[in-house]
């Protein structure tokens, strides 16, 4: 059955829609809604799709980053793939790992991680945990290595040959693809000069890397860690494991064992994903101390809101007042009730009533 029908491309594109509704792209696509659908329809039908000019642009915070933003044609394309595959990938993934994923995020990851807290260490043993970080993550996916995770599976599942062809087609298309080729670079250009040469897609091996600010991008990068997350809680039987993209974490009670960790896993993503540790951010350390997760300072009876975070609110909120219409509530600002819901998760009540008096 064949993946690019009229229907499919159409749930494709409400869902697409529900996301970026505003934006210029997608006020230009519904404009001739139909046309473009099924001239999108015909390209992809003949294999004459081609995928469109991307929007680079750098995120200053938290840290400096390079998003491709992808054509609002290419994101309903994004969007068609995931609904095909997504289910295939989803039920061999592990539960604790939280990224990008239906019915889990930042919250439910913290929720397990304070679940893990509040239960101790075993026989009332002392608790510790070792926070891990991948370097450069998205720059350094090597795209051979991960057409082949896709490709191997794809071709085991049963489906029939024009489905497995045309995913197949789509998939080397959209992991191949390289952004830096054809864009338009939206900004002050010199925020260019914020991003380290080690985290750029202009800079290094062409045959490495995934645009960051794309939907498959952010499934690719599950599925290709989806290899150490078997191999850490299968093969290593390391049950207390939590990832939330290429952060994550294990608590046991045995440290001289999590150090020994940190160099078998580096082993491991070497070896197998052409990957590897950020050393710096390797932190072992006990429980009591409180880990820094997510936005968020975990310690065994409460959570706190990151210092770094509530730093960044202040300063929204000083310039979300300065530019005040005096027409709506600052509250209602999107990006101040974000916030909000963000600090709305820890123990701080206290804080937040100080920062809105």
């Amino acid at each position: 059955m064949s993946i690019f029908t009229i229907e499919k491309l159409h749930k494709a594109y409400t869902e697409c829609l529900r996301h970026k509704k505003n934006t210029a792209n997608a006020l230009k696509f519904e404009m001739c809604k139909e046309k473009n659908l099924f001239r999108l329809l015909s390209d992809l039908q003949s294999r004459r799709y081609k995928i469109s000019r991307h929007i680079c642009f750098v995120v200053i915070e938290p840290t400096p980053r390079e998003i491709f933003a992808a054509d609002f044609r290419d994101r309903i394309v994004h969007h068609l793939l995931c609904n095909e595959i997504q289910e295939i990938f989803e039920k061999d993934f592990i539960e604790t790992s939280y990224a990008n994923r239906i019915g889990k995020g930042t919250h439910k990851a913290l929720k397990k991680l304070k679940f893990y807290l509040s239960r101790g260490g075993k026989n009332g043993q002392r608790l510790f945990y070792l926070k891990m970080d991948i370097k450069g993550f998205f720059r350094n996916i090597d795209k051979e290595v991960l057409w082949k995770i896709i490709k191997e599976k794809i071709l085991k599942e049963k489906k029939d040959e024009v489905w497995k062809k045309e995913v197949l087609w789509l998939l080397q298309i959209i992991i191949f693809h390289d952004p830096t080729t054809n864009y338009f670079f939206k900004g002050k250009t010199e925020t260019k000069n914020l991003i380290r040469k080690d985290k750029s897609l202009f800079i290094g091996n062409k045959n490495k890397g995934l645009p960051i600010g794309n939907l498959t991008s952010q499934f690719f990068a599950n599925i290709y860690l989806n290899k150490m997350d078997q191999y850490i809680k299968n093969r290593l039987g390391l049950e207390r494991y939590i990832r939330y993209v290429d952060d994550f974490l294990v608590l046991d009670e045995d440290e001289e064992k999590l150090k020994k960790l940190v160099e078998v896993i580096n082993v491991f993503l070497n070896e197998k994903l052409e990957l590897k540790l950020c050393v710096d951010k390797t932190k072992l350390r006990r429980v009591e101390n409180g880990i820094d997760f997510l936005g968020y300072f975990v310690k065994p009876t409460h959570i706190l809101v990151r210092r770094k975070v509530v730093k960044r609110f202040k300063r929204k909120l000083f310039l979300a007042k300065s530019s005040q219409d005096g027409f709506c509530n600052i509250f209602d600002i999107p990006m101040i009730q974000s916030y909000l819901g963000h600090f709305g998760f820890a123990n701080s009540f206290n804080l937040v009533k100080k920062l809105c008096a």
